[in-house]
């Protein structure tokens, strides 16, 4: 979950902590019932229905990291069925370059599906990257003239070392 998030749901939490102490909350658990029963559904599902009124995009900003987090393991899952040659990029963190910018750019010009992008790794001033193996000529040179943040990618195929990646950096 969100820091932003969290904290949206912390100001809720506390808000119905207050609402829940007043007086009125008798006549709207009336009306909840009454709304609930004219309508053929749940307190829950009006309560619900009330929620997204008031906070349409609370729960959307969880389901997205949800989303985002399924798909890291599936491209992991993917990836670890087929044979990746590890990639040595002359682009890192210094030159600010993102994950989505570097893959979003491998994806365009090679054409290789998202998922088939193995781990990718940004270092200080370089990044390592794992792509599916038999990759054309043609497409390794494309990939080695691209440049990204004013910065030539300068593709280099590198003997696979599993200590390249850091312990820490589990994706």
């Amino acid at each position: 979950m969100g820091m932003e998030s969290a904290n949206k749901e912390e100001q809720l939490k506390n808000s119905l902590k207050a609402v829940i102490a007043k007086e009125e909350l008798l006549l709207h658990q009336q009306l909840i019932r009454r709304l609930s029963a004219e309508l053929k559904v749940s307190f829950l599902d009006c309560a619900a229905a009330l929620s997204i009124l008031n906070q349409p995009d609370l729960v959307l900003e969880n389901k997205k990291q949800a989303d985002r987090n399924a798909e890291k393991i599936k491209a992991e899952k993917v990836a670890a069925k087929q044979k990746l040659v590890r990639y040595r990029l002359d682009i890192g963190r210094k030159h600010s370059v993102s994950e989505d910018h570097l893959k979003n750019a491998l994806i365009e010009v090679s054409g290789v599906d998202r998922n088939r992008i193995g781990r990718l790794d940004i270092r200080n001033y370089y990044t390592l990257v794992d792509l599916p193996d038999g990759m054309p000529a043609d497409i390794f040179q494309l990939l080695s003239e691209v440049e990204i943040c004013k910065r030539k990618l300068n593709l280099k195929r590198v003997k696979y070392q599993p200590r390249f990646y850091r312990r820490n950096n589990k994706k």
